[in-house]
């Protein structure tokens, strides 16, 4: 039993240093993991922790203080940045098949030609380059009579320079057919770059999706947001599900990762247009 309490007692504080570490990040550095779950933050910060040759959450806060330069590399470290062109393909063809056909003959109908998209954590821009070319294939020549706006964020500056280049490796882009690296991609020097003509779609900023700021952008028709919520704790889940609702336009989508779901107070404000590919609409006086 004193074997058990000890181990519970040296848990808990293992998790307040941790605490007392993210709440300086956040005073000092101006970046919030406080509402990231503790398992995902501690089994990244390990990397941190071997890099700088510190042992513990205490020594680290120590070392941030005498190399402030390490506040970008602890977020670079903590920042998920897994990505892939066009990955969760069904999603992507549900969208092109649901969600692309509605929006586009509602713009139609009411003679607007913008078409606002955001991308809320873009990693390396795979995924708001796949939403270019999504649209770009579903549009074709009618591309023209409409202004395309991607706005693509992250709070990643590095990510973010990454995404701007718009360049990868044969790896990177394996998964695309041959048709799609000729229209949308040149290929110089053994990499692929993304044309200019679709990077132009895209309108990058840096933003913090956890932050308290207000939405960066409104009137939305359409918001990916996939593969985040899962590494916050619940409360912030619910937050930042609530900014995105108040983004959408009255007829906004939204779409998040296959793991991931709406906060209980938004079922009857979104539909559910497809549980698989998690596609919402938001309710309103048309469906």
């Amino acid at each position: 039993m004193q074997h058990s309490n000890n181990f519970l007692n040296f848990k808990l504080g293992h998790y307040q240093e941790l605490d007392l570490l993210l709440e300086k990040v956040y005073k000092e550095g101006g970046y919030d993991f406080r509402d990231y779950r503790h398992g995902t933050v501690i089994r990244r910060l390990e990397k941190r922790l071997h890099a700088t040759e510190t042992r513990t959450y205490r020594d680290y806060m120590q070392f941030l203080d005498t190399h402030p330069e390490e506040y970008e590399k602890f977020v670079e470290c903590l920042t998920i940045k897994v990505s892939g062109f066009f990955r969760n393909s069904y999603a992507f063809q549900q969208v092109a098949r649901m969600v692309l056909p509605d929006l586009v003959s509602e713009k139609k109908k009411r003679q607007d030609q913008s078409l606002r998209v955001w991308s809320t954590a873009c990693a390396r821009g795979e995924e708001p380059y796949s939403i270019a070319i999504l649209f770009a294939e579903f549009l074709g020549r009618e591309r023209q009579g409409f202004n395309i706006s991607i706005y693509t964020t992250d709070i990643s500056r590095q990510a973010l320079k990454e995404a701007q280049a718009g360049i990868y490796s044969p790896k990177n882009v394996e998964g695309l057919s041959d048709t799609i690296l000729e229209n949308y991609f040149n290929h110089t020097d053994g990499d692929y770059e993304v044309m200019a003509d679709i990077k132009q779609m895209l309108d990058f900023s840096y933003f913090d999706l956890t932050s308290i700021a207000r939405p960066p952008f409104m009137n939305l028709d359409l918001i990916f947001c996939c593969n985040i919520l899962i590494y916050l704790q619940k409360q912030l889940q619910e937050r930042v599900l609530n900014m995105l609702y108040h983004s959408l336009n009255s007829r906004g989508y939204l779409i998040l990762g296959e793991s991931e779901s709406l906060a209980s107070n938004l079922h009857e404000k979104l539909v559910c247009l497809d549980r698989k590919a998690k596609i919402y609409k938001k309710v309103g006086i048309h469906l």
